[in-house]
C-alpha cells in the first residue's frame, strides 16, 4: 500500500509520474488536485525530490539532495504559500490568506536563474487557489513561456477556482483518497490501531490518510469526535446569546488564522451530512457509525429541507473563512441560521 515514493496510496498516479520522469516527459507546470489532507503536498515534495535526486531509483530518499528537500533546506525547492514578508517591499503579509503579485514577481525573478545546487528549480504553490486575480494574471505570462530547468507544482483541492487559462497550461494530476477498507488495514498494520477503531477512523477520514494521521496524533479520535458531537448538540439546543458567545470563543482560538474555526466547520459539516442521510433513510452510509443512536435521536427533530438548507450555510461559511472573512462575523451569521430543534431554547 505504501507506494515507492513513500506515500500511502496513490500508486496509479505515482506509477504514471515515474514513467513520465524516466522518459523525461514531465511538463514544466503541473496541477496536483484532490481532497484536503489526501497527500497532495506530500506528493509535491516527493516529486521535487525525484526531479533533483542524485541516485536511483528516483527519489531515493537518502542522497544529499533528497535529505535537504525533506528538511526544507534545498536552495532550488521552495513552497510558495500565503503569509510572510515580501522581500521586495518589506510589506508584512503574515496575516494574509492569499498569495499576492509580489510573491509571484519574486518567484519569477528567481526562476529565471539557473539552479544553484540541483538539477531543477521547483516551486510548489500551495494552495494555488490562494493566488489573487492579479497574481494569477501575472503568473500566466510565466506559464506561457516557462524558464528552462524550472518546474511549477500547483497544489489545490479546489481547481475550479483557478482561471481556465492557468489550468489549461498545467498538466492535471488527481490524487484520490484510499478505499476505506485499505486505509483501515494500513492504520491497523502500520499504526497499531485496533480493527474496530481503524474502521471507524478510516470512514471518518473518507480515505484521506493525512486526516487520519492528524486525528491520531491529536489523541483518541473517537473520543474527540464524541466530544465534538456533544458540542454540536449543546450549541443547537442553546439560546441565541449562547450561540454568539460560542462563535466569539471559537473565532478566538486560532489567533490570526481561522484554523480551529475551519476544523470545527469540517466536523459540523460531517455531522449534518450524516444527519441528512439518517433523515432520508440512508443511515447505512453515515460516517459516524459509532454515534448512530445520537444521530437517529437528532433526526427526529429536523425536517430534511432544514437540514439541506443549513448544510449549504455551513459550506458557504467554510468558503468565507478560507477567503479571509472575519471569523467571528462569519460564525455568528452561520449560527443564527441553525434550524431550531424541538424543545430548544432557541425554538422557544
Amino acid at each position: 500500500m505504501i507506494a515507492s515514493w513513500g506515500l500511502v496510496g496513490g500508486d496509479g498516479v505515482i506509477g504514471a509520474l515515474e514513467r513520465a520522469l524516466a522518459a523525461d516527459r514531465l511538463p514544466p507546470a503541473m496541477l496536483l488536485t484532490g481532497p484536503a489532507h489526501v497527500g497532495k503536498g506530500t506528493l509535491a515534495l516527493a516529486l521535487a525530490r525525484a526531479l533533483n535526486c542524485q541516485d536511483e531509483p528516483r527519489p531515493c530518499g537518502e542522497c544529499r539532495s533528497c535529505r535537504r528537500i525533506a528538511r526544507g533546506q534545498h536552495a532550488d525547492v521552495e513552497v510558495v504559500a500565503p503569509g510572510g514578508i515580501c522581500r521586495v517591499s518589506d510589506h508584512d503579509h503574515s496575516r494574509s490568506h492569499t498569495i499576492g503579485i509580489c510573491a509571484v514577481r519574486r518567484m519569477e525573478a528567481a526562476a529565471a536563474m539557473q539552479p544553484y545546487e540541483g538539477c531543477r528549480r521547483v516551486y510548489i504553490i500551495d494552495p494555488a487557489d490562494a493566488l489573487t486575480d492579479e497574481a494569477e494574471n501575472a503568473f500566466l505570462k510565466t506559464l506561457e513561456e516557462p524558464p528552462p530547468a524550472v518546474t511549477f507544482l500547483l497544489v489545490t483541492e479546489r481547481p475550479a477556482r483557478l482561471h481556465d487559462t492557468v489550468r489549461s497550461r498545467c498538466q492535471e494530476w488527481t490524487l484520490p483518497p484510499l478505499p476505506v477498507a485499505d486505509l483501515a488495514a494500513w492504520l491497523a498494520t502500520e499504526r497499531g490501531v485496533d480493527a474496530e477503531t481503524a474502521t471507524v477512523l478510516a470512514r471518518l477520514a473518507d480515505g484521506r490518510v493525512g486526516w487520519a494521521i492528524t486525528a491520531l496524533d491529536e489523541g483518541d479520535p473517537l473520543e474527540v469526535r464524541r466530544t465534538q458531537a456533544e458540542e454540536v448538540g449543546r450549541i443547537l439546543a442553546s439560546s441565541c446569546a449562547d450561540r454568539l458567545t460560542y462563535a466569539q470563543s471559537l473565532a478566538g482560538r486560532g489567533g490570526a488564522e481561522p484554523v480551529n474555526a475551519l476544523n470545527a466547520l469540517d466536523h459540523w459539516i460531517a455531522w449534518w451530512r450524516d444527519l441528512l442521510r439518517v433523515v432520508t433513510g440512508a443511515a447505512d452510509r453515515i460516517t459516524h457509525q459509532n454515534l448512530i443512536a445520537q444521530l437517529r435521536d437528532d433526526a427526529k427533530r429536523y425536517r430534511p429541507a432544514d437540514v439541506v438548507r443549513f448544510l449549504h450555510t455551513l459550506v458557504e461559511t467554510r468558503e468565507h473563512l478560507r477567503r479571509g472573512v472575519n471569523p467571528r462575523l462569519a460564525l455568528e451569521a452561520m449560527l443564527l441560521q441553525t434550524p431550531p430543534a424541538e424543545g430548544s431554547a432557541y425554538d422557544s
